[in-house]
């Protein structure tokens, strides 16, 4: 009970915390492959091969180790697995600025991958702490916090990399993770783990089974996948369609920074908002109007005449983004009971990575065998069936129905 009242501190406190992180993360990664040519890599196709090596190892060991934390958590608590993944996550980070050949970036990548679980482990433990109708406002807050640190990370980096250069960069991200780590353990106090959820054995092939039989988790596990899948499928054609288009020449570079910024930029805005907006109208509303709208302008994208066209499109993408995320986690926080908590959004935050290894493949693949339009209307095609699937098995959830739960039931709990 002491942790409900004091959650609007614990929100705001994971917040920072978790900016930091992203921050730091979203700094090193537009310079990995200028990285890799430092340690004297000098064919592009070498640089190439290696470089894409090192972006995927991270989602490859995150995707498998992210539903084991998950039941740790459960187990031991959601606090203790957020300590346990920012200082982690500090030292690993900071142990690339001291590599001197590919493969060692490669290897603790791949280790990287292994300390994950951080925005997973803060989201449980929100929704153990947080009042149920506030559940929506709670984890749209907590996505733009860490939407802002991906979206001002590659231009403080930017930055940071012409005037200072790569391997500090790592440092300054390992010092950010650990300061995250350290505001978490002075100001977010332990939460509660029962006796039951303390004993309790479980297997990540008992826990995918269990997603799998829970047809809302199941559903909301595609919609998360679906949502970074079609956030990052134009990432590698983005530069090279605005090429196509009505373009000042020299700008390719800036105009596409803009375009990436936009989308980032409408999550920070949108997710909040509506996830103040499922507490409100019903979590299944905002989602299927989300994936709806998010079919339509990635459909759009594909007719877009000039640069604005898709900047405008993206920037609404975003928005429709935000929306999915927010009532996604919140319909999963609602359908699972506390003691699974931890490893339901570690399945989740596992089908996330799935979705940002996928993307580019898919979009790669796709825009070389039918063209860089082609990616467009796939990812808006898949987002309508997405949609089909939400609105037959999601039943309708607000946090006002909880809300009135809780007076009936004479439950107090901090406004």
């Amino acid at each position: 009970m002491a942790l409900q009242q004091h959650w609007r501190r614990s929100l705001w406190i994971l917040w920072i915390a978790l900016f930091v992180v992203q921050v730091g993360f979203s700094l090193i990664m537009p310079f990995l492959s200028l990285y890799v040519q430092e340690m004297g890599v000098v064919s592009d196709h070498a640089v190439e091969l290696w470089s894409g090596a090192i972006f995927s190892a991270n989602f490859i060991t995150a995707a498998i180790f992210l539903p084991i934390w998950g039941a740790v958590a459960d187990r031991v608590g959601r606090r203790a697995m957020m300590l346990r993944a920012a200082f982690g996550m500090g030292i690993v980070v900071g142990a690339m600025g001291l590599v001197t050949h590919p493969w060692q970036l490669v290897l603790l990548r791949l280790l990287q991958g292994t300390t994950v679980g951080l925005v997973p482990a803060a989201i449980a433990y929100m929704t153990h702490v947080t009042p149920k109708r506030h559940t929506g406002y709670v984890l749209g807050t907590l996505q733009a916090g860490t939407t802002a640190g991906t979206v001002i990370g590659p231009l403080v980096g930017g930055l940071l990399a012409t005037f200072i250069g790569h391997r500090p960069i790592f440092y300054l991200t390992g010092l950010g993770c650990i300061l995250g780590g350290v505001v978490i353990l002075l100001f977010i106090p332990p939460d509660q783990v029962t006796e039951e959820a303390r004993t309790q054995r479980t297997s990540v092939i008992g826990d995918l089974r269990t997603v799998a039989q829970n047809p809302t988790l199941l559903a909301m596990m595609v919609v998360l996948m679906l949502t970074t899948f079609s956030a990052m499928n134009a990432e590698p054609i983005i530069p090279l369609y605005l090429e196509t288009l009505a373009l000042p020449l020299g700008y390719v570079s800036l105009l596409s920074g803009f375009v990436f910024s936009a989308t980032g930029i409408a999550d920070i805005i949108a997710s909040p908002f509506l996830g103040r907006r499922g507490d409100r109208i019903g979590y299944k509303k905002v989602l299927l109007i989300s994936l709806a709208g998010s079919a339509v302008m990635y459909t759009a994208q594909a007719f877009a005449l000039t640069w604005w066209h898709v900047l405008i499109l993206r920037f609404l993408q975003g928005i429709f983004m935000g929306g999915a995320l927010a009532a996604g986690n919140a319909l999963i926080s609602l359908s699972v009971p506390d003691e699974f908590q931890g490893r339901a959004f570690g399945v989740s935050t596992a089908a996330m990575q799935m979705g940002n290894f996928l993307g580019p493949l898919t979009g790669g693949a796709v825009s070389a065998w039918f063209g860089f339009r082609a990616v467009f209307p796939l990812t808006g095609l898949l987002r309508m069936i997405n949609f089909v699937w939400v609105y037959m098995v999601v039943r309708e959830t607000t946090g006002a129905r909880y809300k009135e739960q809780e007076e009936a039931g004479g439950v107090a709990t901090a406004d």
